[in-house]
């Protein structure tokens, strides 16, 4: 036998095969009896009144660069995750040069004052952090 009747029979054995066993039964199948199956719940192993992850809890410490903070530094962060910072005013000033690199709009005569209430806030002796326990995003 050649090499394309080989193939052209294989193509019929398997057109023949999908006729006789039918088609594969999908995830979007429409008979009656599948749209009639529901998926168990999954039990939550998490305290359902915890806050959804992502959800802000804290606010910027008062100071007189409060607003700059909330501006420049809370478009994208959460006060808790600059809560967790223990940073020196050198680091301060690298993370903020670099926030501004990324888009964060810090005017320049208020960078030194945002650089100061970020030290002084969240600098080596930062003991404001506390972490909270949060369940996870749509349950």
């Amino acid at each position: 036998m050649s090499r394309s009747a080989g193939f052209a029979l294989l193509a019929v054995l398997a057109f023949v095969g999908s006729a006789v066993i039918g088609p594969p039964e999908t995830a979007t199948a429409t008979s009656s009896s599948k749209k009639t199956k529901k998926k168990a719940a999954a039990s939550a192993n998490f305290d359902q009144n915890l806050p959804v992850l992502g959800t802000r809890l804290a606010e910027f410490p008062p100071g007189a660069a409060k607003p700059i903070a909330d501006k420049a530094c809370g478009q994208c962060h959460s006060p808790d995750m600059i809560a967790q910072q223990h940073l020196t005013e050198k680091q301060w000033t690298a993370s903020v040069n670099k926030m501004i690199g990324w888009g964060a709009e810090v005017p320049d005569d208020k960078k030194e004052a945002l650089i100061a209430y970020l030290v002084e806030n969240f600098g080596p002796g930062n003991d404001k952090y506390q972490p909270v326990v949060a369940r996870p995003v749509g349950k």
